[in-house]
């Protein structure tokens, strides 16, 4: 994997993280993240005057992509609902990197090499180190469920939008149709869940929501060139290093508990990102 993917992908997970903590902090979690998403898809909808339509092997991609993230982010609100932030978000994502690696082998024959399977082994494990506290809350079973069943989603999207990335030739069409198409389905989903609640939430916090809504799209934008670059068992994972900046933001502005688990967590990850930087 390239220098400049493993950068692009720090950076994403940077951005990545900030929008979950904001959407974490919000009232409503299903309306945080449908305002995000309203966001994205009025920014990219004039977009698409000037990239036209992707090929026709490529709309049902999108409408499998389009359940899957919106199963991602109903499973996500749940999670976020029961769990604080250094506990919550480790669980959602840590299985996504192997599960990712896994579906993208059987699927596309995609097999990664020793160091990469290296590196993802040590970024999942350190993510999921990471939500392990004998001294603090028990999360439910149902809790685990849930998050293992969202990271699955994650996985599972990761696999789909690298496919459609490919198949279109042009990845940012494939982005920016996802994007509009994803957006207008989970907002109606949210309407139908909130109704007018919705549109006052997103009116009365219209700063909260642009900034996340820049913030996701901008995260999910470079997540989505790297998976047209690069290997998707190994994008996957440097994209979950967005944990790092999860605790530290959890941390440090929400003012959640740190562990030792937690630091020998971002230790293995800090050796993943090694691997992949150096040999990936």
């Amino acid at each position: 994997m390239s220098s400049s993917i493993v950068v692009v992908l720090l950076c994403a997970a940077f951005l990545h993280s900030a929008w979950h903590a904001m959407i974490k902090v919000s009232g409503d979690r299903l309306v945080g993240l449908a305002g995000m998403n309203v966001v994205s898809a009025l920014l990219s909808l004039p977009a698409l005057l000037w990239v036209g339509f992707p090929d026709a092997a490529v709309w049902p991609v999108l409408a499998v992509s389009v359940v899957l993230h919106n199963a991602y982010k109903l499973g996500l609100a749940y999670v976020y609902g029961h769990g604080d932030l250094v506990q919550a978000y480790p669980i959602a994502r840590g299985f996504s990197p192997v599960f990712a690696t896994l579906i993208a082998a059987v699927v596309l024959g995609e097999i990664p090499g020793l160091w990469n399977s290296a590196g993802i082994l040590l970024i999942s494990g350190g993510i999921l180190a990471m939500s392990l506290d004998p001294k603090g809350s028990r999360a439910s079973p149902r809790l685990l469920a849930v998050a293992a069943a969202t990271g699955l989603m994650v996985a599972s999207y990761s696999v789909v939008d690298a496919y459609g990335t490919r198949l279109n030739g042009d990845w940012m069409v494939f982005v920016l149709w996802l994007m509009v198409l994803d957006g207008v389905a989970f907002v109606s989903v949210v309407h139908v869940a909130r109704g007018r609640r919705l549109w006052e939430s997103i009116a009365r916090e219209w700063r909260h929501t642009l900034v996340s809504g820049l913030l996701g799209t901008g995260a999910f934008s470079a997540f989505l060139w790297a998976l047209s670059q690069g290997p998707i068992g190994g994008v996957s994972a440097l994209r979950e290093t967005s944990v790092l900046f999860a605790s530290l933001i959890g941390f440090v502005v929400l003012k959640e508990r740190w562990s030792g688990h937690r630091a020998f967590g971002v230790l293995l990850i800090t050796a993943g990102i090694a691997v992949f930087a150096i040999r990936g």
